[in-house]
């Protein structure tokens, strides 16, 4: 008991609120027991959870509740004793530490901790938004193929299907797209595997009709989607989800006009 009590107090956790798209961290359970008190910190307030690689909310985890919200007892009078207290300065020209400070200090914003602020959630969070990037990027490839043969979709017309090459990869677009939105990450290789195919596919169908815009476009989404799944680099993530998002957008718009 006492082993994991020690490791409880030496664990160390990032904390967010509801909407922030940044989080703040590491605090040990000391250091939020010092926000809870200064209201910076409430039992809605979400936390890292390591194991699970979720954002949870405090009040889920009943241990860590008990420890940042004990339940108060009734004060009781006592003999006046003349305890020395750990807060007073041992100088006049120290000054204790403030939440402000500390806050600070845990995102890096400080001399002492300038460039050593955990980068654990802000790599989460730009593999979270490409892969939302990505699944749009794949709907709208598919939009593109299927609109002008939704008629043969619409009515299972499977002979139209499956001799139609545009169909069939729309169908797995949409497919492809649905699947990244629900962030299934295991899905990078056949992302890849499809920006790969698609360039070489659908390049070879255009080049031999002598229409290269389509090519471009098809050239700059496949890049831009394989490359996404590269990269957890938050800025990188942005320029690559963009690249390949303009691309896939005119490629939908060649084959649609």
């Amino acid at each position: 008991m006492a082993e994991q009590s020690l490791t409880r107090s030496m664990q160390e956790y990032y904390i967010r609120q509801e909407g922030d798209e940044d989080s703040r961290g590491p605090f040990t359970l000391d250091q939020l027991a010092s926000l809870v008190e200064a209201g910076q910190v409430n039992r809605q307030t979400y936390y890292y959870d390591s194991i699970s690689e979720k954002w949870v909310e405090i009040q889920s985890n009943a241990e860590l509740v008990a420890a940042l919200f004990p339940t108060k007892k009734k004060l009781s009078i006592k003999p006046k004793e003349n305890v020395q207290t750990i807060n007073t300065p041992k100088k006049e020209d120290e000054k204790p530490i403030t939440v402000e400070e500390m806050l600070a200090a845990a995102e890096g914003e400080t001399a002492e901790t300038r460039g050593k602020r955990d980068l654990t959630p802000r790599k989460a969070m730009a593999a979270r938004w490409g892969m939302r990037a990505m699944a749009l990027m794949f709907l709208i490839s598919a939009a593109g193929m299927l609109v002008l043969h939704m008629d043969a979709v619409l009515t299972l017309d499977y002979v139209t299907i499956s001799t139609n090459p545009f169909i069939v990869i729309g169908l797995a677009d949409l497919l492809l797209g649905l699947l990244l939105f629900l962030e299934m990450t295991s899905l990078y290789s056949v992302v890849r595997f499809r920006a790969a195919l698609g360039l070489g596919f659908f390049g070879f169908l255009f080049w031999a009709d002598g229409d290269l815009l389509p090519i471009a476009a098809l050239a700059v989404g496949s890049v831009g989607a394989f490359l996404t799944t590269l990269t957890v680099n938050l800025w990188s993530v942005c320029f690559f989800s963009l690249l390949g998002l303009a691309g896939m957008a005119g490629f939908a718009y060649f084959l649609v006009n």
